[in-house]
This record gives structure tokens, C-alpha cells and sequence, in this order.
């Protein structure tokens, strides 16, 4: 008696199980980008759904039986004993191989206060600071985050640049965009520490502090700087705080003033009633520039903008030259410098991201030529977990889905 086919190359692997598990839930969040910025795109609710656990099983199972081959003629069957007589001539043993490869998982929506409140506020400037590296053209990322620029004119006038590639202004807010990136615009963390009241006798610290004041300094993040003449020395409590802002390192405008501790070339944003009180005369004859960030909503908003705009009768892509800063891994490619490349209709072998969309037409981004298409996404990824705070997602198991 042999077996045959003691094993199969079908047999549950962990490692591959883990791998194919971890490559679904990748494109499943990269479908669930491109859904929503097609959403956007056409002014539909935008909508999230999270997988906050998988649970994967693999088994593989034997089960032995028996089969026979009788002979002999007719069998006859005896009612007195209920049982069939015949002739045997041989008995084949035999055993059948189940596979089984499954996997479970719970699907949360996202829809709720907490998520939505962190979604629809706008980004704070240290999340810019984030992206600021080598690795992220400052083109891209600003062109993500900054919706718009007003510049407010000595006169009164002021004038909005509106980061929609929709409007026909567009191309002088890319303009101006370049021209403060050339200037050093980023966020940058600066020293925003400040005085607590006048310098004192070091034995009135007590009296106006309390008997604790030490303590209660060093609890509350407070530093004693020596100030004035060594035989009369007196001591100056200083709040110490870090606070980011946008800067540039080039003197233009009211409300960037120098900070003397980062030297002369750097000028960091401020508030622009407060600027103008400190400055000279020639100081309050310069513009005051606003710039305003966007919130992870609105970015979504932007990008289907983008997509509306090259998929219009007329297309207009929006193109993001390299600055003199910038790394061109995309040299000598197609779209080079787009910021987002969406197909319809159009069938492109493997394609980095493909759905349906309710007018029944094929949405794609390709895998190749496709800009800086990958980066925005995976931006946009890493500015949605940031939004997944605690309470944003619902406890498991919302939806159990097999």
C-alpha cells in the first residue's frame, strides 16, 4: 500500500501569510486614499474606514479512507442479517489533503467627532518641520500644506494667492511659492522664552514667589538667569519656551523681524500689529505676507482639484519644477514634475492604484511616470495617522468582515 503525495507546495507558510496580509492592508490603504481624493474631486462625502486587526489562520488536514473494489457477480442482499455478501477482490487505501488559508478582520469607520475635529483643524507648523527634509522637495510639500498667500500692502490693499489649480491666478501663486522657497521659507523652532517681571535680590525670591519657588521653578519649566553688576548681583526668572514658525532668511517684509540669537539672515514670522510698532519708519513701508496652512481635509480637497484639473476637456497639470535644494530622482522620465497623474479609462500594466468609481469608469495611477504621484500618497498617509488619536477609532470589533 503506498501513499502518494505526502506533502504539497500549498502547505500555510507563516512568513508568506504574514507578507501577503501586510501587501493587502498597504494597496487597501492606498485604495482608500485615491477613493477619497476622486470624492473630493467630485464634491462627494469623503469617507474612512480603518483595519485596526487582522487575524490569520492557516491548517492543513489529512483524512484517511478506504476504497474497495468488489466482484463476484450480482451482490445479494440477505434482509435476515442486513448485511451485503459479495466477493472482495482488493481494497484500495487512500487519504485526501485539505488546505485551509484564511484570514479575519474587523473594518472601523472613522467617522466620528474626535477623528474629524483633529481631521478639519488646520496642521500646526511643526507638522511642516516634519516633511522639511531632504528626502521631500520643498516644492511638494509646501504645495501640499500652504493654501494660500495675502499680502498686505502699506496703503491698506492687500492681494490673496489662492493655491487652486482651478483658478486662473494659479501660476502666480506657484511663482510667489518659489520665490520665498529661494528666500529659505520653513518652519522653524525658535526660542519664544520670556520674562517673568523684573530682576529681584536673590532673598525676595521667596517673598514674591513663595517659600517653595525652587521648586515650583523647576516644576514649571522656569530658569534664574544672573543679571547686573557682579558686587550687586540680581537674578531675572525667565519662562523658558520653544514655539515654531515660518521663517525666511531674507528681510522683506513688516512682520518678519531678526532674531538676534540666530543671527542677522534669519527673520521669523510675528505678529504683524506687534511688528509694525517696533520698526522703523522704512520697516512699516514694507508688505506683511500671511501665510496660511492647510488642514489634512483640505489637502484632500486640493489634490481632487488637481485631479479635476487634468482630467477637464483642456488639461492642466500641475507641474513642480525642482529647486536649486532639490534631489531630480525623476529626471528623464514622463511627468517628471507632476504633482499627481490620474488615469480614466486608460488600462497601464500594474498599476500603483486602480478603483471604480460610480459612474462606472476606471480610475488608475500608474507605477511608472507617474511624478511625484507615490510621494503625495504616501504624504497623505502619514498626515492620516497623525489624525488617529486615541477615541478616533472605534473598539474592535466594529464590522467583522470573513
Amino acid at each position: 500500500m503506498i501513499l502518494g503525495g505526502c506533502t504539497s507546495a500549498l502547505t500555510p507558510d507563516f512568513g508568506q501569510m504574514s507578507a501577503k496580509y501586510a501587501n493587502s492592508l498597504e494597496q487597501y490603504q492606498i485604495n482608500m486614499i485615491f477613493q477619497n481624493i476622486l470624492r473630493a474631486s467630485e464634491n462627494r462625502p469623503i469617507s474612512f474606514l480603518d483595519m485596526p486587526t487582522i487575524n490569520g489562520s492557516g491548517s492543513i488536514g489529512v483524512t484517511p479512507s478506504v476504497s474497495a473494489l468488489f466482484s463476484g457477480g450480482a451482490i445479494p442482499y440477505n434482509t435476515s442479517y442486513n448485511v451485503i455478501q459479495g466477493g472482495l477482490s482488493y481494497a484500495i487505501p487512500s487519504a485526501t489533503l485539505t488546505l485551509n488559508n484564511t484570514f479575519n478582520f474587523t473594518q472601523s469607520s472613522l467617522d466620528n467627532a474626535t477623528f474629524w475635529k483633529s481631521y478639519l483643524n488646520e496642521l500646526p507648523k511643526e507638522t511642516v518641520k516634519y516633511f522639511s527634509h531632504n528626502h521631500i522637495p520643498k516644492e511638494v510639500i509646501l504645495s501640499l500644506v500652504i493654501d494660500e498667500f495675502e499680502i498686505f500692502q502699506p496703503n491698506g490693499k492687500s492681494t490673496v494667492l489662492v493655491n487652486n489649480p482651478l483658478r486662473p491666478d494659479h501660476a502666480q501663486f506657484q511663482q510667489y511659492l518659489y520665490k520665498l522657497i529661494n528666500d529659505g521659507f520653513s518652519a522653524e523652532l525658535i526660542d519664544t522664552s520670556e520674562t517673568l517681571g523684573p530682576p529681584i535680590p536673590i532673598e525676595k525670591v521667596a517673598s514674591r514667589f513663595g517659600n517653595n519657588a525652587f521648586v515650583m521653578f523647576k516644576d514649571s519649566n522656569i530658569a534664574i538667569k544672573q543679571v547686573g553688576d557682579p558686587k550687586n548681583l540680581l537674578y531675572q526668572p525667565i519662562q523658558i519656551s520653544n514655539k515654531y514658525k515660518l521663517c525666511i532668511h531674507s528681510d522683506q517684509y513688516a512682520n518678519y523681524l531678526p532674531l538676534k540669537k540666530y543671527g542677522e539672515t534669519l527673520y521669523c514670522e510675528d505678529n504683524a500689529n506687534e511688528a509694525l510698532k517696533k520698526t522703523s519708519d522704512a520697516k512699516k513701508r514694507q508688505p506683511t505676507l500671511i501665510a496660511r496652512i492647510r488642514s489634512t481635509n483640505n489637502i484632500f480637497e486640493y489634490l481632487g482639484q488637481v485631479v479635476r484639473a487634468q482630467l477637464a476637456n483642456k488639461p492642466y497639470y500641475v507641474n513642480l519644477p525642482p529647486t536649486s535644494g532639490t534631489f531630480d530622482s525623476n529626471r528623464d522620465k514622463l511627468n517628471q514634475y507632476a504633482l499627481l497623474i490620474v488615469d480614466k479609462e486608460k488600462l497601464t500594466p500594474k498599476p500603483f492604484s486602480i478603483i471604480e468609481g460610480l459612474d462606472g469608469d476606471t480610475y488608475s495611477i500608474p507605477s511608472v511616470d507617474n511624478g511625484y504621484s507615490t510621494l503625495a500618497i504616501k504624504v497623505l498617509s502619514q498626515l492620516m495617522s497623525l489624525q488617529k488619536i486615541p477615541g478616533s477609532i472605534p473598539a474592535s470589533p466594529s464590522v467583522l468582515l470573513k
